[in-house]
């Protein structure tokens, strides 16, 4: 059964499923978001270079917003209020894109959107795996409905835009966003840890620890990596002759071996353990960036594709659990904050921006060579935090 353990009790949601409606509507969002983020701009009359850094803001936000709010839920103890106005905030914030069409007013609308809406997912998640541990649910079985939610709605909104028009993705993205903030009012309570401000660890001192800089760098570099995959893989294949129905197929295909990972991600971790996995995921993510760049034609990009099990979901699996383990429980909000803001803001931007620069000046191949070696590298961190970070010795 696909559905979280536990499913419903005289028609109340468990635990479970309301962990799941939330990632489930959050991904909705971002599957409305992402793909269809660039053609309203373009359709509102912005210039490619706008379009670019209005894209950018909103991976930047990620890398300030998810530790301030970070430190206002450890100071407060109160996660989910956080959760509740963050959410709130950010469909406020993209709401405003209703009544601005120049450059500035979009932008405006964006960082605030972006600033609130950064703050969410990593106080859902230490939400999650606090809940995970508590009552021994599976972290996988809950998460994998994000990447359902994901899939619905890229899938399904690019031929309602085409048929009733642009401003269809204002719409529907604001109706997920409110259902997101409604999903959130029935979150589980987690766990308080209220930290007394003079006994706060800062985010600094938590970097300073053993291994664990090395260890969201490498994480860092293994998001950066996704640079030219998010911006111009779609454009990619169709310089190779593959036609948009493929690739549309394609991007779906990733995400259902993304949803396959998490169903058996349990089964892995108990074979494998974190630590192995987490090295497989950066390992077969290299493998991935190279297949497309030297062979890209359909039967090997398939294969590619089948890789995102391991370079998206067996990742991320690995990476925000082993966060989770490494911090006492008053720091895990602060650490699954920093796990966010390095590897998804501060990799992503700057794997967005290095990706453009390199398509430009050598093409398509070479962004994704760039790729590769910046997964080898993020590796290799990796392997270097794993002689100090307590959460990645060998025991797993």
């Amino acid at each position: 059964m696909i559905f979280p353990k536990g499913g419903q009790q005289l028609g109340v949601p468990t635990e479970a499923a309301r962990l799941a409606s939330f990632y489930a509507l959050y991904f909705a969002a971002l599957g409305a978001f992402v793909p269809y983020w660039g053609p309203y701009l373009k359709d509102a009359g912005l210039s490619a270079l706008q379009i670019g850094i209005l894209t950018a803001l909103v991976q930047v936000s990620k890398v300030f917003a998810p530790n301030l709010w970070g430190s206002l839920a450890e100071r407060t103890g109160d996660r989910l209020r956080v959760i509740h106005w963050a959410t709130l905030s950010a469909a406020a914030g993209f709401a405003l894109l209703f009544f601005t069409h120049d450059f500035f007013g979009i932008a405006l609308a964006t960082l605030l959107f972006s600033f609130f809406w950064a703050a969410s997912l990593p106080l859902v998640e230490t939400t999650t795996l606090d809940w995970s541990r508590r009552t021994g649910g599976r972290y996988g079985r809950v998460r994998l409905w994000g990447s359902l939610g994901f899939i619905a709605v890229s899938l399904s909104l690019g031929g309602l835009i085409e048929h009733w028009g642009q401003w269809l993705f204002l719409v529907v993205v604001l109706a997920l966003l409110l259902g997101v903030w409604l999903a959130g009012l029935g979150l589980p309570g987690g766990e308080r840890h209220p930290v007394e401000e003079g006994a706060r660890v800062s985010a600094l001192a938590l970097l300073r620890r053993p291994g664990v800089l090395a260890f969201f760098l490498g994480c860092a570099l293994e998001q950066a990596s996704h640079g030219p995959y998010y911006a111009f893989y779609s454009i990619y294949l169709g310089q190779h002759g593959i036609s948009g129905l493929y690739i549309g197929l394609l991007w779906a295909f990733a995400v259902l071996c993304e949803v396959g990972f998490f169903l058996v991600s349990e089964r892995v971790v108990a074979s494998m353990g974190l630590r192995k996995l987490l090295i497989a995921s950066f390992s077969f993510t290299l493998v991935r960036w190279a297949i497309i760049a030297a062979w890209p034609n359909l039967g090997f990009i398939v294969f590619a594709q089948v890789l995102h099990a391991a370079s998206y979901a067996g990742f991320h699996a690995a990476a925000v659990n082993l966060t989770y383990r490494q911090f006492a429980p008053a720091e895990r909000v602060q650490g699954q904050a920093l796990y966010t803001s390095i590897a998804f803001g501060f990799g992503g931007a700057i794997g967005g921006l290095a990706a453009g620069a390199i398509w430009q000046q050598w093409g398509g191949s070479a962004s994704f060579v760039a790729a590769a070696l910046a997964t080898g590298l993020g590796l290799l961190l990796i392997l270097l935090a794993g002689r100090r970070m307590q959460a990645l010795q060998p025991a797993g």
